[in-house]
């Protein structure tokens, strides 16, 4: 809302001829100090007397006793005609009733307006109260007043080929109001391809874990990150605080702050038609995702411990015998950290990586039951060759080894984005191995957003 208008905004003219008794309850007893001059209450002055364009010379005795002015609303649909007041005549007998100063609200939009060129709507005779733009896609928009509260205006892109209406409302020097609503629509722009080609984990039919990430991968480059991402919203069933981080022009990544509440649906938008997303590109469609989030299923593995505790919904449902990374090499520790499960394998041959077959350090494993839980080849996985060192010893290349029989238990419940917690080892893991996001700060998080 506009401030208060000042009180030398009162035209003179206004109470010119008006007896005393006539006067608003605004003007008050004894010396009264209007528009930055004094009038003594023995100067016999009426509340017409006028000594200056803008200045009344008011005095009385006593207080004013008639209700104050009542505010006259007009809504635009037709012209106003108002008789003129005369300025110097003898006033008439009786009680007298100026014309209302009707304000006269304008917009220079056209019916097919340029989406890059600014709007401005205009008063005269009156201070804008309020005004509202909003379109046909729940947006709304935020323009800038003047400094007199005569003008507004919008500097910056509209939606291409979008209906905005426009509200608005003014009130003049004696209180009368006009309400003010018109429409325009803007130009279309043809998309130039720039769009969502996919968004991980979303699969149909697919329930994914409370660590889960919204990964989101573009047809082409973004021509301008901050016009992309604030297009881009994420919704949730239950409140969550969260954050896009940018992995490269074409990748961007939300994440939430704490993992999401369990079993609700998440959607994605990017709201992109006729959307201008920087350069010379104009967004092609929008496009919606589903995500849902199922049980909160969260295991901890302290690998001093030798075991990984598995607990869903609040409750230990496991605790699984383990042996991780024997630590003979940097390469062999497991790598501490949030880790989330990233894929489902019932068979997999495990190959030492980066090493030829003639590396003695060379070996191909074949597994069961094997859940990714980053990029770099760890896993939790059947291992019935260990059994024995499973809750006593360390003695794997870095993946979470189990019987066959608990890592199909783990494989059979465990979702996409269901974390992994890692504890205990000297070999932290990077942010950007798999899906390794919760291993960053939230602050440093929030970084790499483009607003």
């Amino acid at each position: 809302m506009p401030p208060p208008r000042p009180c030398c905004d009162e035209p003179a003219s206004r109470w010119r001829g008006l007896r005393r008794a006539d006067c608003p309850p605004w003007m008050v007893l004894g010396v009264t100090r209007w528009c930055g001059q004094d009038y003594p209450p023995d100067s016999g002055a009426t509340c017409g007397d006028v000594s200056s364009v803008g200045d009344i010379v008011i005095s009385s005795l006593r207080p004013v006793e008639e209700p104050p002015l009542k505010r006259r609303t007009f809504v635009v649909a037709s012209v106003t005609t108002l008789l003129p007041l005369g300025a110097c005549a003898a006033p008439p007998q009786g009680s007298f009733t100026p014309a209302p100063i009707v304000p006269k609200i304008s917009l220079d939009a056209g019916e097919e307006h340029d989406p890059t060129e600014p709007f401005t709507l205009a008063v005269t005779k009156g201070l804008f109260e309020e005004v509202s733009v909003t379109t046909d896609r729940s947006k709304t928009i935020e323009g800038s007043y003047n400094e007199d509260l005569t003008e507004w205006v919008y500097e910056g892109v509209l939606d291409a080929g979008s209906l905005h209406t426009v509200s608005a409302k003014a009130v003049s020097t004696d209180g009368t109001v006009t309400e003010f609503k018109q429409e325009f629509t803007t130009e279309g722009r043809e998309g130039s391809g720039f769009g969502v080609a996919d968004v991980t984990p979303v699969a149909e039919g697919e329930t994914v874990g409370v660590g889960a990430p919204i990964i989101v991968t573009f047809t082409e480059g973004a021509p301008d990150r901050a016009e992309v991402e604030k297009n881009l919203k994420v919704e949730s069933e239950t409140e969550h605080e969260g954050a896009w981080r940018w992995m490269s022009d074409s990748q961007v990544i939300y994440r939430t702050k704490e993992y999401w509440g369990a079993n609700q649906t998440v959607t994605f938008t990017a709201s992109f038609g006729g959307v201008f997303l920087g350069g010379d590109t104009w967004g092609e469609e929008d496009h919606t995702a589903e995500m849902k989030i199922g049980a909160s299923q969260i295991s901890r593995a302290h690998i001093p411990d030798f075991h990984m505790e598995v607990e869903i919904d609040g409750e230990v449902a496991k605790t699984i015998p383990i042996s991780a990374g024997n630590g003979e090499k940097y390469e062999y520790i497991t790598a501490s950290g949030t880790h989330l499960v990233m894929e489902k394998l019932e068979h997999k041959v495990m190959v030492a990586p980066g090493k030829e077959e003639d590396d003695p350090d060379y070996y191909e494993t074949p597994v069961d039951w094997a859940t990714r839980i980053n990029a770099s080849g760890e896993f939790v996985h059947g291992a019935p060759w260990s059994v024995g060192s499973q809750g006593n010893a360390n003695v794997s290349h870095g993946c979470l080894n189990a019987s066959n029989e608990n890592a199909k238990w783990f494989f059979d419940i465990a979702q996409r984005g269901d974390p992994v917690e890692v504890t205990g080892t000297e070999r932290p893991m990077p942010y950007d191995n798999g899906w390794g996001y919760w291993v960053m700060g939230w602050d440093e998080w929030k970084e790499g957003s483009a607003l």
